[in-house]
């Protein structure tokens, strides 16, 4: 178990520090009906490091999973930091983890591409939420135990289970909700993760937990390292919580909440004798006479474990940048379109792979490519660009063989002149009536009939 988990979510404070994390750099450049994909990936510390470039081994097993999905000429290694290489048509590869596609509709009056890709998450909402509140009750459970097993004898503990029980199980499940939605919003505006970072601690003084004075000592925790600092803050809360002010000395029985080795020392010890934990041991006993080299059950991966899934802060999310270079800018994406560069570009930060709490982060663009010579030859001007020109992309794909027939026989027919509106307006396939009343109701020509005439008006 992460030492520096247990302290935040026992005082629900605001900051994480100093964690390494990995970082994925995907280029696509679209050739026609397939697409290049390079993938850059390293790991790096956020905090202090010992290497001078920052970069830490990665992970042996998901390194091995992702050159696995490349041809094996387009694998290599500058130290600690990967490169993959290969040209893929319709699937992407699961690499990063999650779902990809790209798509090329092309047509005589030019293409229409279309790329989408799911990176990890959960799109499960219902069960996102049912299993937080299962988390949230269980990790409470889990505090209640341990605050009897060190403070039951106290003066005052009623009062301090009374709160667990009702407000702090409440403000649990309150704040995985906010946390949630914090950062869900993050990804789809600018100050969304500020804004819910305040959100956040204006519930937290409102309910009791923090107070602005406190601000100066959670800073330094943050900025020395010094853990003190929160212990001191969380010891005060449980004080308050059990009946004694602040204007009176911290009860000795709070020793045990100073800081992180005392208060993971003191949990631990409590997870190590729960039934559940002693049930695990039980079975490792049984199973280790047909495999000695089993480990030992490790008592905070036991009883831990829903601590852990209902990640309030979360182990640090990756990085991930995408970059997608076109010939012209998009028609529809979510991605930041660089006119200098002649790409779209998609930088955000992604859950770990084995995360399931959180939504995916998605990232898709169309863009449509005129063939101009063509449109010129046949039209007089470029008449069908961005989204006209993707639809009827669409449009001309959905056409059965004998459909296609005539109307590209048509296109190649048309010429610029006063009569160029007529003749496409008269245009109808094999037994499609002319009658005026039936244009736009089940005329299967008249949609693009249309379309184009705009184009040219």
């Amino acid at each position: 178990m992460n030492k520096r988990l247990l302290a935040p979510i026992a005082l629900l404070a605001l900051l994480l520090t100093g964690c390494p994390r990995n970082e994925y750099i995907v280029e696509l450049k679209p050739h026609g009906n397939a697409i290049e994909r390079t993938l850059t990936y390293y790991r790096v510390d956020l905090g202090e490091s010992n290497n001078v470039n920052g970069y830490q081994p990665f992970p042996t097993v998901e390194m091995g999973e992702i050159n696995s999905l490349y041809p094996a000429g387009g694998v290599t290694n500058d130290g600690d930091r990967h490169t993959v290489h290969g040209t893929f048509a319709n699937a992407l590869p699961n690499d990063v983890g999650g779902v990809g596609a790209y798509t090329n509709v092309d047509t005589s009056l030019g293409s229409a591409s279309f790329y989408v890709e799911r990176f990890r998450g959960n799109d499960d909402l219902a069960g996102i939420a049912e299993k937080q509140r299962k988390a949230a009750d269980r990790l409470t459970d889990l505090i209640l135990g341990w605050s009897k097993s060190e403070l039951g004898s106290q003066p005052g503990y009623g009062q301090l289970a009374q709160f667990l029980n009702t407000d702090f199980r409440r403000d649990l499940k309150n704040l995985g909700a906010y946390w949630w939605q914090g950062n869900f919003t993050a990804g789809y505006s600018t100050n969304g993760a500020e804004e819910f970072m305040v959100r956040f601690g204006q519930y937290l003084v409102e309910r009791g937990y923090l107070q602005i004075a406190d601000m100066p000592a959670l800073f330094r925790s943050a900025t020395d390292k010094d853990d003190s600092q929160l212990g001191l803050l969380l010891q005060r809360l449980v004080a308050r919580k059990m009946g004694v002010p602040d204007s009176q000395p911290l009860p000795a029985c709070l020793a045990f909440l100073a800081d992180d080795d005392t208060i993971s020392k003191s949990f631990e010890n409590y997870l190590t004798n729960t039934d559940s934990y002693r049930a695990s041991l039980k079975q490792w006993e049984e199973d280790k006479k047909t495999n000695p080299d089993l480990q030992k059950p490790d008592p905070t991966a036991d009883d831990g474990r829903d601590l852990v899934d209902f990640n309030l802060f979360g182990n640090p999310d990756d990085r991930l940048t995408v970059r997608l270079m076109l010939p012209i800018a998009p028609t529809h994406s979510n991605g930041r379109w660089d006119e200098t560069n002649q790409q779209v570009i998609w930088d955000t930060n992604i859950v770990e792979r084995t995360n399931s709490s959180r939504l995916p982060v998605i990232c898709y663009a169309n863009w449509a490519e005129p063939a101009a010579s063509f449109q010129k030859t046949h039209f007089g001007k470029v008449a069908l660009t961005g989204n006209e020109l993707t639809e009827y992309c669409l449009w001309r794909t959905s056409l059965d063989e004998k459909q296609a027939g005539e109307w590209d026989a048509l296109l190649v027919s048309l010429q610029p002149g006063d009569q160029l509106t007529n003749v496409i307006n008269n245009f109808r396939f094999s037994g499609e009536p002319h009658s005026s009343a039936t244009n736009n109701i089940t005329s299967p020509s008249a949609f693009t009939r249309e379309l184009i005439t705009d184009g040219l008006k």
